[in-house]
């Protein structure tokens, strides 16, 4: 069970590191992801990275507002803007492996 989670946490690094590498090419990474979500869902990981996300961004989201979510992830986080617009884009089209 510990190398499943081996296994698992080098693919979801190589799937950073290849979106960091590749920001344009989002077929690719997209297509990696998917496969790693397959796996997860194989192995029975309960793997839900953003389910510590503060209830102010998911209300914001609820909300349709998608600007002021990003502000509240921002400070919340300290990360860069591009980053934290990724990670709202993430939480929009995956809400239920946040929650």
């Amino acid at each position: 069970m510990e190398s499943d989670f081996i296994v698992i946490g080098a693919l979801i690094l190589g799937i950073v590191i290849g979106r960091f590498f590749t920001s344009n090419i989002n077929y690719p990474s997209k297509h990696l992801e998917n496969k790693v979500d397959a796996i997860i869902d194989h192995l029975g990981v309960d793997f839900k990275p953003y389910k510590n996300t503060p209830k102010e961004v998911l209300s914001a989201l609820d909300s349709g507002e998608r600007v002021k979510a990003i502000k509240i992830y921002r400070q919340f986080s300290g990360v860069s803007l591009k980053e934290a617009s990724g990670i709202i884009s993430y939480l929009e089209n995956n809400r239920t492996n946040v929650t």
